[in-house]
Order: structure tokens, then sequence, then C-alpha cells
């Protein structure tokens, strides 16, 4: 997988459709209503033989039903994932099974280099979803996580557990610190942007939707792009 010298770009504009995974660094600002109230029970990231394991658990300060529609909207995963950049859905051959290859872009220091990723994602019910990493034709031996999404009065309780074994290499040590990192704070980043589309869909049937859309389109480092909060707001 070559590094590249890439421009890096202020917004992500969506191209295609696009699911789950990888999380873009970007700094976390919240606007007025929406401002986050997320309360982070748990996050830690491991890794043994080169297999990283996470586990996060946390309180979103939206609805259960708010939150699942999220998290399960793998048209507009770009939304919680702006490092996304390619999404195609295939047939998977399983019912009720949704096969993703998932292209992003990740970023360290000025280069850049895209991760291919493909998996079968399968909701069982009761806020529960289980991802199945494919080793084919992606970056990754083996791989699978977990979502479960319950209500808690008004607002949610998430946890999330995944493992990956990348199948390209990772310098010892330095490397290995570097992504365990960035899987933190990427991790972080995700959830706030989840809780964060969650209200603005709340707000929307709530409130006065074209006051919503001016208030946060002019916030600037919103975690909602104004492109994606046109289409939450549209009809």
């Amino acid at each position: 997988m070559a590094l590249r010298l890439c421009q890096k770009r202020v917004y992500f504009l969506a191209s295609r459709s696009s699911v789950i995974r990888t999380c873009a660094l970007a700094a976390w600002s919240l606007f007025g209503s929406i401002s986050s109230a997320a309360e982070f029970e748990e996050l830690n990231v491991t890794e043994t033989n080169g297999e990283y394991r996470l586990r996060i658990a946390a309180v979103l300060d939206a609805p259960a039903d708010y939150v699942h529609s999220v998290v399960t909207d793998y048209k507009h995963v770009y939304r919680i994932n702006p490092s996304v950049t390619e999404v195609e859905i295939l047939p998977s051959g399983h019912a009720g099974v949704i096969r993703v290859r998932n292209l992003s872009e990740q970023w360290v220091g000025p280069f850049c280099f895209n991760i291919n990723w493909v998996g079968d994602i399968l909701e069982t019910g009761e806020g529960k979803i289980r991802v199945k990493t494919l080793s084919e034709p992606g970056n990754f031996e083996s791989g699978d996580a977990i979502w479960e999404i319950r209500p808690r009065g008004e607002r949610t309780w998430v946890l999330h557990e995944s493992r990956l074994k990348p199948d390209f290499f990772i310098p010892p040590v330095i490397g290995d610190n570097i992504m365990k990192n960035r899987m933190r704070t990427n991790t972080l980043d995700t959830f706030k942007r989840i809780e964060c589309h969650a209200r603005a869909m709340l707000e929307r049937d709530m409130a006065n939707a074209t006051e919503l859309l001016k208030e946060l389109s002019e916030a600037g480092r919103d975690c909602l792009h104004p492109q994606a909060l046109a289409e939450i707001m549209r009809p």
C-alpha cells in the first residue's frame, strides 16, 4: 500500500453512497442546541500479535431510535466517517445481510493512503448489529464488530466492540502506538458525530427546520457539513 502526498481537504463532499467504519481526525465543535453531552464510560484499545481490539461504551444525548437510525444509515456514513471516499454495496448471497466495500483515505502527517474494507452487516434485532470483516479483497486478514444500542430514558447507551487484523505492515512499537492513538481519537470523533446527527434529526422533527439549517450552516466548524444537514432536512 503506497503512501502518496495529497492535498488535504477541508470538507468531505460525498461522491457516492457511504457506509460504516474509519473516522477522520477532525476538530469537534458543536453549536447551539445540539452541543455534545455524551458521557464516555469506557474506551480501551489493545494490540496482540498484530490484532487490534477496541471497546467503547457511552451514553449519548439523543433518543435510541434516532441513534439507531444514524448508525444503520449505510448510504450516508460520511456524516459520521468523513474519511470514507467510496462505497459499493454488493450482493451478499445471504438473506438480511448487507455486504459493503468501503474505501477510506487515511492521513499520516502530510501523507495519505487508501484502506479497502469489505464486510457483511447483519442487524439482529433489539438494537444489535453484527459486522464480519472479509479477508478478500480488503486490506484486513480478519475482523468483526458488534454494536448494542439501548434506550436509557430519553438518552441512549451505546456499546461498540471490534477487532481487526491488518494485512499491511505496521512498524513495531512506534507504529502500534500511532495506530492505537488514532483508533481512540477516531472512535471518540465518530461517537460525537453520531450524537450530533441524531440530535439534528430530532430537532428537524420537533423544531423549525429552516432556522436550524441556517443556524448550523453558519457555525462553520460544526459536526454537520452543510451538505449533510441539507440532506437531513430534505423531505
